[in-house]
């Protein structure tokens, strides 16, 4: 978009300063436009058919008005329930189901005849409307959840009759799965594991009297070591180095935002420091007398807690400060304008250098026209952190829209289906 003479259009500048407005607007066509697609979307009262939920769903409550029952407008509410299976297609499902549910329930096991451990047993399935209850006829050793209950089975296993029954709340299937528990395979390992176990446990019961007991120097042919458990703490070393990184990260965004703030408080504080500097040279003190005049006055502020602390005016302070040390007066000041690293105060102790040099009469005139601009300058740094504010605020004020339209939106959905 094209900005002549470096001016931005007039509607462009309307819609900016309007843009919450226009935010707010949009949202409530978008909020409506919303709401009124999803009752057409469910709109089937024109065709004269109310729509079943699908299989296993709850009933649907319709609520509409009724023309031409009585002599005005009546409100009418009626359910009506969810799909139901004929008897064909209830047979149908069930041996589908049947003839998948054999694998479903394996879990980890490679297959019924060799079953290790628990089993994976599912009580729904979801878009059918169809229930499974299941029973086992030895819980000892296979409850009905598919939990194996059996520590340790035999090596040639243990057979097991589990039966599963399938509903829709009207037609009803049955079947039969044998299972063969058997137990379950460890590692070389973790059979060592649980040999010297045993051995330490055994010694345990042997001395029950003794103060401890004492852990076997060797096993199976193998020399022992004990150490404590421990955790592996390698980590932390990372960690550290990882929290250094990023508090030298947050220490140095933080010394960034401290240096910007003290240049906008100094670019802020520019005009009125110029109109106070104009102000006593021309009521007839010299530059150094003026200069201690607005130190004091600060000073002053500062003491009855009137203001907080003001960068030029403290560099101000502390050229004072020199001044009273003996340092001379154009170093002290040279030395201000240095120190605050901006080319308007630059500027500022050019001029006043300048004078005390050359002895220029129109100081005071100087002054004034640096003011102006100072005060121009002033201006657009305050627009400028408007804007930003606006710009800042504008994120948790849509985070509120968006807020209100899910509070509008859910109701009106959930009313809807």
């Amino acid at each position: 978009m094209a900005i002549k003479n470096g001016r931005i259009p007039k509607w462009l500048e309307w819609v900016r300063c309007r843009r919450l407005q226009i935010l707010c607007v949009a949202g409530g066509f978008l909020l409506y436009g919303l709401a009124a697609s999803g009752l057409t979307a469910d709109d089937s009262l024109k065709s004269g058919y109310l729509q079943r939920g699908d299989y296993g769903e709850e009933e649907k409550t319709y609520e509409f008005m009724v023309d031409g029952l009585a002599e005005t407008p009546v409100l009418c509410q009626v359910e009506i329930g969810a799909r139901q299976y004929t008897q064909e297609e209830a047979e149908e499902k069930f041996g589908s189901i049947l003839e998948a549910i054999g694998q479903q329930i394996l879990g980890e096991n490679k297959s019924l005849s060799h079953v290790e451990t628990d089993l994976t047993l599912p009580t729904e399935f979801a878009g059918t409307g169809i229930t499974a209850s299941w029973q086992s006829d030895a819980p000892d050793i296979l409850d009905s959840y598919g939990q194996i209950q059996l520590e340790h089975p035999p090596e040639e296993g243990v057979e097991v009759w589990l039966s599963v029954e399938l509903t829709d709340g009207i037609h009803t299937a049955e079947s039969t799965f044998p299972v063969k528990v058997v137990p379950q395979a460890i590692s070389e390992e973790q059979r060592l594991a649980e040999g010297l176990a045993d051995e330490i446990r055994l010694a345990d019961k042997e001395e029950p009297w003794g103060t401890g007991v004492h852990l076997p120097e060797t096993y199976d042919g193998h020399a022992l070591r004990y150490r404590p458990l421990t955790g592996d703490y390698r980590i932390l070393p990372f960690l550290g180095i990882l929290l250094a990184m990023l508090f030298w990260v947050r220490d140095k965004n933080r010394l960034q935002e401290e240096k910007k703030r003290r240049k906008e408080l100094l670019m802020l504080d520019y005009a009125d420091v110029v109109y106070q500097l104009m102000v006593f040279v021309g009521a007839g003190l010299t530059v150094a007398r003026a200069w201690e005049r607005i130190v004091l006055n600060y000073e002053e502020r500062r003491s009855r807690n009137r203001c907080g602390i003001r960068p030029a005016y403290e560099e101000m302070a502390d050229a004072r400060a020199r001044m009273q040390c003996g340092i001379p007066e154009g170093q002290a000041i040279a030395e201000f304008g240095q120190k605050c690293q901006l080319q308007s105060y630059l500027k500022l102790t050019g001029l006043l250098e300048q004078n005390r040099r050359t002895g220029t009469k129109n100081l005071t005139q100087l002054l004034g026209q640096e003011m102006s601009l100072a005060w121009e300058q002033q201006k657009n740094i305050a627009r400028r952190l408007g804007e930003e504010a606006g710009t800042k605020l504008l994120l948790p004020l849509l985070l509120m829209l968006l807020v209100v339209m899910v509070i509008i939106m859910v109701p009106a959905m959930m009313s809807m289906s």
